[in-house]
Formats: C-alpha cells, structure tokens, sequence
C-alpha cells in the first residue's frame, strides 16, 4: 500500500505516471524447486583430506555455487546412517564443479554434515527453484539437459521437460 501512494504521489507531482514491475528473485522462489541426483562415486582422500560425492548432477544444472559461492541445501536421502562431512561435486572433472563452497569462499570447499552417501543414493539439492534451469550450462562436455518434472497441487508429478538425446546436442553441429 505504501509503494502504491508513493506511486501516486509522484504522479501527481510530475506528471508521469509510473509502472512497477518486480522480479521475484531467488527470495520467493528458490524453494520452488529441486535438483534430485544420484550418488555414483565415493572418494575418500584421507585423514587430511575430504570425503567427495561424485553426483550425475552439478554445474550443467546448478551453476549459482561456482558462479558466486550460492550455498543451497544438500541431503542425502538415507536414513539412519551415521554422518560425515562431504564435499558434493558433480561429473565435470572441472574446478567449478562444486556444489558446496565454502560461505563466503566460492575458491575453498565447504563439506556439510549429512548421512553418509553410498553410490546409488538419491541426493537432493535445494533452492533450485529460481534461476538454475535458466542459468544451465546446457550440454556443457555434451552432458544432455536434464529432465524437469513438476509436482501438481494434488501432489502428482508431471514430467515438462524429458531429458535430452545425445542427437539432440548434435543435431546443430555443422
């Protein structure tokens, strides 16, 4: 109500009349959506070292961590194992393949606390809801655009988008 009569108000004093728009931004829409992955590798570099889960998913779907240090919400869908501290990275081989930065620190690695993953666990990475589709890195290394499935007001899931054919990557080339 206040920006409307401030709108108004400036109407009237000059004359133009102005038009509002608002981009809902990641505050209102981020938790609208998932990355649901799947866990295929495990890599233990030791003592010192990291524990890292190798994901199918990563910077092809998710580039805000690399991009800018975005801390989205990770869990590992196993209940009742003991936890670990885990460096989740997805299947680029590329440094920016990381999808848990340190807060603060997009260069550094920050493990989380989850359940320890075993290859072939679901992973779901929150937050993804607003920008990450937008933002893909589409058939970066020819990894084919994922598929999007949207979860129905009456809690049915609909498939919008079907993950992409390699010919479909190649289709373009010249």
């Amino acid at each position: 109500m206040h920006v409307r009569q401030e709108l108004l108000a400036f109407h009237q004093r000059d004359g133009r009349a102005l038009h509002l728009e608002i981009e809902p931004g990641t505050y209102l829409v981020a938790n609208g959506g998932d990355v649901v992955a799947t866990c295929v590798d495990i890599v233990d570099t030791g003592r010192d070292g990291y524990v890292f889960a190798k994901l199918d998913a990563g910077m092809p779907e998710v580039t805000r961590p690399s991009l800018y240090g975005a801390q989205h919400p990770i869990a590992v869908l196993a209940g009742g194992r003991e936890t670990a501290e885990v460096v989740f990275v997805g299947p680029c081989c590329e440094s920016g393949d990381i999808l848990t930065p340190a807060p603060g620190d997009p260069e550094a690695l920050g493990p989380r606390r989850v359940a320890c993953p075993r290859i072939g666990d679901l992973v779901v990475i929150g937050g993804t809801g607003a920008y990450c589709a937008a933002m893909a890195t589409i058939n970066y290394n020819s990894y084919p655009q994922a598929p999007e499935v949207m979860r129905e007001p009456d809690g049915t899931l609909r498939l919008v988008r079907r993950r992409q054919h390699l010919e479909q990557i190649w289709e373009n080339e010249v």
